[in-house]
């Protein structure tokens, strides 16, 4: 396995970690993580460091039978059986995964936790967490995204394994064509996203688009930080920019029904109403049920709502 004391660097600090993976610099990716989540000292992040590694040392115990020692680094024919045997054992040990948090401090502190029953964490978090452990074995992790979920994808060679850590079921999963795959250091971004709708939720609007921001400076592929970061366009009164951000997200996936809704209201507030009302049908085209767009056509056709 990987010598972890490379793994003890001193912090850098937000702003620079974001800054060199945008730049496409190499980072340790569980520093970034870690940073994310708020951890500022050399010696906090050290301590997390720690507590994975013991995470880590749990998975080695029941994944390879003989010493541990043995490797550096896994063989690469012995990757989808240690992947395998990881996933397994954290969903075992850790039966209820699926739980409200996002940061892989949370993540790990549930995941050592004796509780069997503590949830571990969002398909962010338990995306982070499998993948700072994977990168300790030394597989060769991506990630996976549309416009609601993150997974992960393991290559082997020329197979491809991907990995939904939400589902018991989900290693060697089925995705469809509405998944985009990127570097494993853009997880940042969904990390950002996360921490933006928490802000959000708790009416810190403007910290919220602060980190819709960054998610869209690392990662401009990512079609939700779009769609937030229109969102508080749009409560700010800056409804034109708000629909540009909105169609930027319909453009990377044309799939993303609640963009095409958003946008919508923003045509409807701008007194665009055909736009508006094109852009709801394409909302209930893509989910027949998507009450929002149902509800906002209802109400453009009632003349007393203008």
């Amino acid at each position: 396995m990987r010598d972890t004391t490379t793994f003890l660097e001193a912090p850098g600090c937000e702003t620079e970690l974001l800054a060199d993976i945008r730049e496409g610099r190499s980072v340790l990716l569980e520093k970034v993580l870690l940073v994310l989540a708020g951890l500022k000292e050399d010696e906090a992040i050290k301590a997390y460091q720690r507590k994975i590694d013991a995470v880590f040392v749990r998975c080695q115990s029941k994944c390879i039978k003989e010493s541990p020692a043995r490797y550096v680094q896994l063989p690469l024919y012995r990757h989808r059986s240690f992947a395998r045997c990881m996933f397994d054992y954290l969903w075992t040990s850790k039966p209820k995964r699926f739980g409200a948090s996002f940061f892989l401090t949370e993540a790990i502190d549930a995941q050592l936790d004796p509780d069997v029953n503590r949830p571990v964490g969002t398909c962010v978090g338990l995306t982070s967490l499998f993948s700072v452990l994977g990168l300790r074995a030394g597989l060769q992790l991506s990630l996976l995204m549309d416009s609601e979920h993150v997974l992960n994808r393991l290559r082997i060679g020329e197979q491809i394994i991907d990995i939904d850590n939400t589902d018991p079921q989900g290693f060697n999963c089925r995705t469809s064509g509405d998944f985009t795959e990127f570097p494993l250091p853009l997880l940042a971004a969904n990390v950002l996203n996360s921490r933006g709708l928490y802000k959000e939720r708790n009416g810190s609007f403007m910290a919220a688009r602060e980190d819709y921001e960054k998610a869209v400076r690392v990662n401009p592929g990512y079609a939700n930080a779009y769609n937030n970061r229109g969102n508080m366009k749009f409560l700010g009164n800056d409804v034109e920019a708000a629909i540009a951000d909105y169609g930027a997200a319909i453009g990377l996936n044309p799939n993303f029904c609640e963009a095409y809704c958003n946008r919508g209201m923003a045509w409807q507030r701008l007194g665009r109403y055909e736009e508006a009302r094109l852009d709801y049908h394409m909302a209930m085209a893509i989910n027949g049920d998507y009450a929002d767009a149902q509800r906002c056509l209802r109400l453009l056709d009632e003349p007393e709502s203008r």
